[in-house]
């Protein structure tokens, strides 16, 4: 991202780089930043004291983004009088980039490209300043990947909004730009719905307002941050079936239950009145996220039921599909048609590439990667035809695996890749961190598993990979933590635990896990079908080697 000429950078900027010492790498950079600057950085040993009330001018911004500065730094701003922050727009800077300098001089400039640029030179700015000071530098930073997301899942087990907000905030300060928000699952269906009040209606006090879900999504605007809504289907459906049996092939009650696994009972692909549930419903969820993606989930859809099912035979003959994962792939795409209208375009996980149709259906699909579980190659395929790809693989991204499993140090390493292949040549719409709370119903539990973890993936999103140093990132990680310790965290060295400490957690994890995905308890698909052998061979290492 570093397309900016330093003659540009000084005719933006129209000041002298007198006030600063000489330009050094950044990985000698001398700032507690994280994630890394991947451009110029220069420190001066000076620190420059704010004014007692910090005069701003935000040029053609809106204050409101100065406002969650002055919140982070604990200072007072006023638009009125002398400015001793200025802010200007960057027309000719990429995306998200930005560039900030402070000098005794000239007090604080940014030039910001956009609105999320401007976000993370504050970002920066407020991770800079300590006691009303902030030293004398000058930076120039743009991300290396234009998608930096971290997924929380609210449905398995619900967190309260303020919850919510707290890892938005502890995200966005790392420059984290998206909150992929999990909200609907087997065990919960966490949004207000006025056309269809059943859903939430099941879970009491335990399911976020239309108007909660408002102010998240415009909390996490004026930090940088895009919500995306996942609205998972056809299967991890429970929560809608058993305020909607019918909606299922054999339409038999099913019971919401707090244990995690896959069902076996998942959303008729035959039957119109699944639509005419789920169309109306997505319009309406829609319109309380301004984003343009809407995830729609398609991962662990057992085909059991859909095999036995008349209405889906009915369906797959009536639209010429060879077998029912195209069926799947017609279902998904139907869904992604009426939100193409909506001016939304949907993201699935990689599981959706067993269909054929839903690729020609939908050609500007995004694949959410995680795993390869049952069949190698689909997500390499897609990658190498140029399709947009956001990696979370789940021993490199997953937190709420044990630390054993995903240390630190593997979250700080994580490249994109597939199984057997890392994509060289190609590049990747982005990374993504994904706490799922199958197993995390506690904040303190949340916030140890979260951190230091989320922290070091932000700089494997943000840093250029031949900046990147592990030694360097924990020493910045240290003083970063005891000025920003928000929910709470692991301590670092525990969280790249020794080898029999790593065997011990990870033993425990999969006794667990292993008891909720028993296929002989009612509802239960277990694996969803036979795994790869060298996906089961890559648990086996990832776990115990």
């Amino acid at each position: 991202m570093k397309k900016t000429t330093a003659l540009l950078m000084a005719a933006a900027l129209c000041f002298s780089a007198a006030a600063c010492a000489a330009p050094k790498t950044a990985r000698e950079n001398e700032l507690p930043l994280i994630p890394l600057p991947n451009g110029k950085t220069e420190v001066g040993g000076e620190r420059v004291a704010l004014p007692e009330v910090l005069g701003v001018d935000p040029g053609v911004f809106s204050m409101e983004f100065l406002e969650v500065y002055a919140g982070r730094a604990d200072v007072a701003l006023s638009s009125q009088g002398p400015a001793f922050l200025r802010v200007a727009h960057g027309a000719s800077l990429p995306p998200e980039e930005y560039r900030l300098r402070v000098s005794e001089e000239e007090g604080i400039q940014i030039v910001a490209a956009d609105e999320r640029g401007l976000c993370w030179a504050l970002a920066t700015l407020a991770a800079l300043t300590e006691g009303g000071k902030v030293p004398v530098c000058y930076i120039e930073d743009a991300p290396h990947y234009g998608y930096r997301g971290f997924m929380m899942d609210s449905a398995r087990y619900f967190y309260p909004v303020e919850v919510i907000k707290a890892l938005i905030e502890l995200t966005s300060m790392v420059k984290y730009n998206t909150f992929h928000w999990h909200l609907t699952d087997d065990q919960g269906w966490r949004i207000e719905s006025k056309l269809f009040p059943a859903l939430h209606e099941q879970f009491p006090g335990e399911y976020y307002t239309q108007q909660e879900i408002r102010e998240v999504v415009e909390f996490a605007r004026v930090r940088g941050m895009e919500v995306i809504p996942e609205i998972d289907v056809p299967g991890h459906v429970t929560a809608i079936l058993a305020a909607y049996p019918d909606l299922s092939c054999r339409a038999l009650p099913v019971k919401v239950e707090a244990v995690p696994g896959i069902r076996s009972t998942i959303l008729c692909a035959g039957k119109e009145p699944v639509f005419e549930l789920l169309l109306p419903l997505l319009e309406e969820m829609a319109g309380l996220f301004p984003s343009r993606y809407v995830h729609l989930g398609g991962d662990e859809a057992p085909k059991d039921e859909w095999n036995a099912c008349p209405h889906c035979a009915r369906r797959l003959a009536a639209e010429g599909l060879a077998d029912m994962e195209e069926l799947q792939g017609w279902f998904i795409a139907r869904l992604a048609k009426h939100l193409e209208g909506l001016d939304k375009q949907i993201i699935c996980w990689n599981e959706s590439l067993f269909s054929a149709y839903l690729l020609e259906q939908v050609p500007d699909l995004t694949i959410q990667y995680w795993a390869e579980a049952r069949v190698i190659g689909p997500p390499r395929e897609f990658w190498e035809r140029g399709g947009d790809m956001i990696f979370s693989g789940e021993f490199g991204t997953y937190l709420d695996l044990p630390h054993g499993a995903v240390t630190l140090k593997k979250v700080y390493n994580y490249a994109p890749a597939t199984i057997g292949f890392k994509g060289k040549g190609l590049s990747a719409f982005g990374i993504e961190a994904c706490m799922w709370t199958d197993y995390t119903s506690e904040t303190d539990v949340l916030a140890r598993l979260t951190f230091p973890r989320a922290y070091a993936l932000a700089e494997a999103a943000w840093t250029l990979p031949e900046l990147k140093n592990y030694k360097d990132f924990r020493s910045r990680l240290d003083p970063w933590l005891e000025k920003t310790p928000g929910l709470g965290f692991t301590p670092p060295a525990e969280a790249d635990p020794g080898w029999f400490s790593r065997i011990r957690e990870n033993a425990a994890f999969l006794i667990k896990l292993s008891k909720d995905f028993d296929d002989s308890k009612e509802n239960n698909a277990g694996t969803a079908g036979r795994l790869h052998w060298r996906y089961t061979l890559r648990c086996a290492r990832e776990f115990f080697l």
